[in-house]
Parts: C-alpha cells; sequence; structure tokens
C-alpha cells in the first residue's frame, strides 16, 4: 500500500467552511485507500494518522522533518488554507524537501494575487503537479506550463441526498423556525459584503424567505452597527450564525439555493454548498463562478446562471418550472475527484 503524507493547517471541526471541509474530506478518502499520515497545526487529537505540529508559518521545522522521512512517504499533498499566495508555494518547496523522493502535489482551492518578483520565482518552487477546482488558477498554472490539473470537490451522498416527505421538510422548518409555508431560499457562507449579499434583500422583500447560515469562522467584517449582518437582519433576511450539525436538513427544508458571489477570491473555486445542495435534489441559482458552470452545466435544467442584479427576473423563470429533477451529477463528479486525485498520487 503506498504511503501518502497530508500537509495542511487545520482538519479540526466543526466542518462549516469550504477549505476546512475539503480538508477533511480528502483525508477521509485517501485513507480508504492509502497509508495516510497528516501533520496539522489542529486537528482530531485522538486519531493516530494526525499529528499536530507546533511550526512555523513556513512548516520549517527539524522534528517534523526527521518524522516525515522516517514515513517515507511516496507522495507528500499539501493543501493551503491561504490557497495559492507565494507563501503558501513556498511551504510546498519546504515540506516536500523533506523527502525529496516523493511526489510533490499542491492543492489550492483559489487563485491569489502574486507580486511581480514572486512570480518569477514560481517556476523554482511549483511541485510535480498542482491540483485546483478554480479554472482561473488553473489558466495562470497553464500560461505558466506548470503541470496542472483541474480538481472537482468531493460531496458526501450519504450525508447529503434529497427527501421526498414533505412532512419533513415541515418538520425542519419547525426545527430551525422557518416559516412553514414560505418560499425559503438560502445561502451558505462568511457573512461580508464581498459575497454580494445585499443582492438577497429584494429577493426577501418579493415575499420569499432568504435563509443565510453563516460559518463559525466568519471574518470580524460582519460585526458593528452598519455591518451587512445587522442590514440584512433589517430586511426580514433570517441569519443562522452559530454551528449547524445537521447542515444537510437546512437544504431539505429549501425551495432554492443562490450562491451571489463574483470575485474570485470570494470563495473557493468550486462551492460545496452548490454541489451539496444539488445533492439534495435542490435547484440552485448562482453567479457564473468557478467551474461549476464547466463541470455541472445546467444540471438537467436544475441549475440556472444569472447576473445578482437580474436574481428577481430570474427567480420568478424558476417559480414557473416544474419540481426540479434529480440527477446523478454529483456522483459523476465524485468520481472524477477520485480519478483526478488517485492518478496524480500515481
Amino acid at each position: 500500500m503506498k504511503k501518502v503524507l497530508l500537509v495542511t493547517e487545520y482538519i479540526n471541526p466543526p466542518y462549516d467552511e469550504g477549505i476546512k471541509k475539503t480538508a477533511y474530506n480528502i483525508y477521509t478518502e485517501l485513507k480508504k485507500e492509502f497509508n495516510v499520515k497528516v501533520y496539522c497545526r489542529r486537528g482530531l487529537e485522538n486519531d493516530p494518522n494526525i499529528d499536530i505540529v507546533h511550526v512555523n508559518r513556513l512548516f520549517y521545522n527539524h522534528k517534523m522533518k526527521s518524522s516525515i522521512k522516517n514515513f517515507n512517504a511516496d507522495a507528500i499533498i499539501y493543501l493551503p488554507f491561504s490557497s495559492a499566495t507565494f507563501a503558501s508555494y513556498l511551504r510546498s518547496k519546504i515540506i516536500s524537501s523533506y523527502q525529496k523522493s516523493a511526489k510533490s502535489i499542491l492543492i489550492a482551492l483559489q487563485p491569489k494575487p502574486i507580486k511581480t518578483w514572486q512570480n518569477k520565482l514560481l517556476k523554482c518552487l511549483f511541485p510535480d503537479v498542482g491540483l485546483t477546482p478554480s479554472p482561473d488558477l488553473k489558466k495562470i498554472w497553464d500560461e505558466k506550463k506548470f503541470n496542472a490539473v483541474l480538481l472537482p470537490l468531493f460531496t458526501d451522498l450519504n450525508k447529503f441526498y434529497p427527501i421526498k416527505n414533505s412532512l419533513k421538510k415541515i418538520k425542519f422548518r419547525k426545527k430551525y423556525n422557518i416559516p412553514e409555508n414560505a418560499y425559503v431560499i438560502i445561502h451558505m457562507g462568511h457573512l461580508n459584503s464581498g459575497r454580494n449579499l445585499d443582492f438577497l434583500i429584494p429577493l426577501q422583500k418579493a415575499g420569499n424567505q432568504v435563509v443565510i447560515i453563516g460559518s463559525s469562522s466568519t471574518p470580524h467584517d460582519a460585526i458593528g452597527p452598519k455591518s451587512i449582518k445587522k442590514q440584512l437582519q433589517k430586511n426580514g433576511i433570517l441569519i443562522i450564525d452559530h454551528y449547524i450539525e445537521n447542515i444537510e436538513e437546512i437544504y431539505q427544508l429549501s425551495d432554492l439555493y443562490i450562491f451571489p458571489v463574483i470575485a474570485k477570491s470570494g470563495s473557493i473555486g468550486m462551492p460545496l454548498s452548490i454541489l451539496e445542495a444539488r445533492a439534495c435534489g435542490i435547484p440552485v441559482l448562482t453567479t457564473e463562478y468557478g467551474s461549476i458552470k464547466e463541470k455541472l452545466n445546467s444540471d438537467s435544467d436544475n441549475i440556472f446562471y444569472s447576473k445578482p442584479e437580474s436574481f428577481s427576473k430570474t427567480l420568478l423563470e424558476i417559480k414557473k418550472k416544474n419540481t426540479p429533477t434529480i440527477t446523478n451529477s454529483i456522483e459523476k463528479l465524485n468520481l472524477e475527484f477520485f480519478n483526478v486525485l488517485y492518478s496524480s498520487i500515481n
């Protein structure tokens, strides 16, 4: 059995944020096929496969270096939480130098600005292969002739699945104090202005019930008298900003999932919330963000693309359609995820 070393910042619960959830999903799936060891700054303390390391920002540490050599991995994967920053490339290089015979793999979930002088050094720092769900980042890597592959992300279909029982849908709405008879539109993610959340206010004013599920790691820019959070609540939007263990119930009680983000740095390259919504059979209204359109297209007329300023008009068109069709597109994405990840390791 091949040995795989996964290095990342955090792999500890709660898993309510895209990068942390991706790190945990990759670890969970890798250990089904490989002998896996994880090094992280914060993780599951009772898991024998995970070592919590106290290192500097660049993961430079003699003890960690010695331990990696002893593990003698066939492949070393680094998943940075800061995504494709210059420091991430540098960390990847340092970590891979601890076991030079191992194949080095960088998984970066979104692009980040790189200074001109840093760009010139990337050729010396780039690993054997770079994996990303972001077509924008892949394009950057391709232009530099780096070995880059588009990686779709994984969705747990044992957790996220459709419910056909309307009584259960009502039960979930009662559980989370959401109006039983409303047309419920949900969004999940950080509560900050960079996600275009103010475009959800007209949908609320049109008689729908918009619900936003914030992450437990939401930045502090949501705090204060003029914050986006207070503005949304003032206009009737419900906000749940504590951890929800059974997050699939929120998708299952809803009528539509909405994703208003445009900025490339606003989310990871393939938003997990869109995949989870589709796995639960919920239609999606989204901007043309990341690799969603490339990988899922309309998903049998269940994904609708629109600019945020046209959301109200598109929503009227969605409401005219029949009950969404359940497809196996997410299952196909999962298979592609395995194929890309495993072929990169092998």
